[in-house]
């Protein structure tokens, strides 16, 4: 692989902030496709409307989206169906186990290095770090959707108005003897992240789909002060074709997206003391909606 990158969609300018990422890459059972194929790129810089507790309105390519920008950047990142045209489709099966691998480089800094015989098999590499790791820098839920393309729509037309469908969680567990007891699989304090790995059910019909993989740092309340801590979210849309001998729809009961993802959805926003990784919210439920694990939508929470 040689990267090169000079469309509007990779300018990149050093504009590097600790903790932010982007999903860019899929294997299908165990294999690594390159990094960027059949994801819809992001558009940088950006502009999006200015809202209270969303920072700025120029972004750039790692940086995060709030619930309240802009529609389509919410669903699958900023100013994505620019690029939904030309982007190819993955052809995966029901069944097929996935893998998602992210990067918190710019893609202009991008290396061969940074994707080749990274640790344990994984898809990115962190080549500033002596064991090149590529962590995490939030805590928070890893959560993936699939949206089933309606019938008389092409993937590449589509914007992700449907219903979303979520089929993983990479999410929480209690360590009570540390300092910061609510442990985030994938954050885990900025070390070794778990694999975010997950199965299309084999349940799932077949058709085009867009395969939604987002990081969400939580919001939090903090009413002593009058003021809210919103939470960001970092979507990143692949476009798949899933084959299958199942034929239909997807359940329904999943969400709609931005509109399930506002700062008073379930999961979106915590109390002070679990944003700081304190305490368990007793009422905690992940955000995404129900969890379908091929056969019902089940309550996604903690199992602590």
């Amino acid at each position: 692989m040689a990267f090169k990158f000079t469309a509007v969609a990779l300018v990149a300018l050093s504009h590097q902030v600790q903790g932010h990422l982007s999903f860019m890459r899929l294997a299908v059972n165990g294999e690594w496709q390159e990094p960027l194929r059949y994801f819809r790129n992001k558009t940088a810089p950006f502009e999006e409307p200015h809202t209270p507790y969303a920072n700025y309105g120029t972004r750039y390519w790692l940086e995060p989206v709030y619930a309240s920008d802009l529609k389509e950047s919410v669903r699958c990142g900023r100013d994505n169906m620019a690029h939904a045209a030309n982007t190819e489709v993955l052809m995966v099966k029901a069944g097929d186990t996935m893998e998602v691998a992210h990067s918190r480089i710019e893609p202009h800094a991008w290396e061969d290095d940074q994707f080749n015989n990274c640790p344990e098999g994984r898809g990115t590499c962190d080549t500033r770090r002596e064991d090149r790791l590529m962590t995490i820098g939030h805590p928070g839920p890893i959560l993936v959707h699939l949206s089933k393309v309606p019938e008389g729509q092409n993937i590449h037309e589509y914007d992700g108005s449907g219903e979303w469908t979520k089929i993983m969680t990479l999410g929480l567990d209690m360590q009570p003897n540390n300092t910061e007891p609510v442990h985030w699989l994938a954050y885990n304090y900025e070390q070794k992240p778990d694999r975010f790995i997950f199965k299309i059910p084999a349940q799932t019909p077949e058709g085009d789909y867009l395969l939604r993989t987002d990081l969400i740092w939580p919001g939090f309340d903090w009413p002593e002060v009058s003021s809210s801590g919103l939470a960001q979210l970092y979507p990143s849309c692949a476009q798949i074709h899933v084959v299958s001998d199942v034929t239909g729809s997807l359940p329904e009961g999943g969400i709609s997206i931005p509109e399930d993802f506002s700062h008073t959805s379930l999961g979106m926003s915590t109390t002070l003391e679990m944003y700081r990784n304190h305490v368990l919210d007793p009422d905690f439920v992940y955000p995404g909606g129900p969890l379908w694990d091929g056969e019902t939508l089940v309550q996604d929470k903690p199992v602590v």
